[in-house]
């Protein structure tokens, strides 16, 4: 960056479910979401959004990152993110305050890359914006069977779709129907992973429910605990049968290298806003690289799909954006326009100058 900080927007978009979605403690009957825009005085504008998980994440991009960054020249992101890192370190180490960065991180990035006049990928160090991607297919619901669920697992299957993700239903008895009618309908190649949800409080309820789900493998098992539990995630790899992916949600880096430290995951699962934004996710993804341990990057496509490219074989998240009217699991699709593409299971991030993708302004309150 080269041009000073003269605006940052943040706002708030607030979508209902159809149904409420049980993620394992939690039922969801919307989704809300945070956005920000910064602008710089030669009139580049950079964007990013999250899920605020209802957290004040806008208020507090206003009222502790904002003023950091505001009427600055920025010699880059980098610098940037130590600023606010360090101007918030009595209350921002981990946690809420931590997104609200990441916000403003992501928005500085897309600005750097405008300015070179390249997609943040190739910014970045990329070569190849074409990754492998993962869909969130199905989640349990009420008024839904097992087979009906699996009935819509199975068309994705068909579609091309090679890594599909369910989230855990807590009877047992319902998840081993669902799991092995999806399984008996899928092609030979695609593999199923399922969202616990941190719905378990310790890795003995784990182990002693997993069996139940019958002996249909898993890509991995996601999240069964809090990820700062790495000792009882680390039992539930040694004692399970699946692999275990965990990392949604984890605002600090430390939190990644006590799961690795304890050969905790196979899978470490990245939230680039979550964990601070693009600045920390390249650290994150070079100690996953150093340990040998393949990332998948929750949601967030239109952002997710520029750190891919970085590390092949990195993982991709998204929801079908196909859906009319919206997806009834997450329907952020509706609050952009353009961003990355996806084809059965690959998505290929955009070429344009830097995350290549638009937020509805009206939506979150800027026009």
């Amino acid at each position: 960056m080269s041009a000073r900080v003269s605006a940052v927007r943040a706002g708030t978009a607030t979508l209902p479910l159809p149904a409420p979605l049980r993620l394992g403690p939690v039922v969801v009957t919307e989704r809300e979401y945070a956005a920000v825009e910064v602008e710089t005085e030669d009139g580049l504008v950079g964007k990013a959004y999250c899920l605020t998980r209802n957290a004040p994440v806008a208020a507090c991009v206003d009222r502790l990152v904002t003023p950091v960054v505001m009427g600055r020249e920025w010699p880059g992101p980098e610098e940037a993110w130590d600023a606010c890192s360090r101007a918030t370190v009595l209350i921002g180490r981990t946690g809420l305050v931590v997104r609200a960065i990441g916000l403003v991180d992501i928005a500085l990035w897309d600005i750097a890359a405008q300015r070179e006049g390249v997609p943040l990928w190739r910014r970045l160090g990329g070569a190849d914006p074409v990754a492998p991607a993962m869909l969130v297919a199905a989640y349990p619901l009420a008024d839904r069977t097992p087979e009906s669920l699996a009935a819509d697992v199975v068309r994705y299957g068909a579609a091309g779709w090679w890594l599909l993700k369910i989230a855990r239903d807590s009877d047992p008895d319902r998840m081993r129907r669902w799991l092995e009618t999806a399984a008996a309908g899928l092609p030979a190649e695609a593999r199923l992973v399922v969202d616990a949800g941190n719905g378990w409080r310790s890795s003995d309820e784990a182990l002693a429910e997993l069996p139940l789900w019958g002996e249909t493998p898993l890509a991995w098992l996601e999240d069964p605990l809090v990820p700062e539990d790495a000792e009882s995630c680390a039992q539930i790899r040694r004692g399970g049968p699946h692999p275990v992916g965990v990392g949604d949600e984890v605002t600090h880096i430390g939190t990644f290298r006590a799961l690795l430290d304890a050969d905790a995951i196979d899978v470490l699962r990245l939230d680039v806003p979550a964990v601070g934004g693009v600045t920390p996710s390249l650290r994150v993804q070079e100690l996953a690289a150093e340990r040998g341990v393949p990332v998948s990057l929750h949601i967030y496509p239109e952002i997710s799909a520029h750190l891919a490219p970085l590390r092949p074989g990195t993982i991709v998240e998204t929801f079908d954006a196909t859906i009319p009217g919206g997806n009834p699991l997450d329907p952020a699709h509706l609050l952009r326009t353009g961003g990355t593409v996806f084809e059965g299971g690959t998505a290929t991030a955009p070429d344009a100058p830097g995350l290549g993708f638009e937020l509805d302004r009206e939506r979150f309150g800027w026009s």
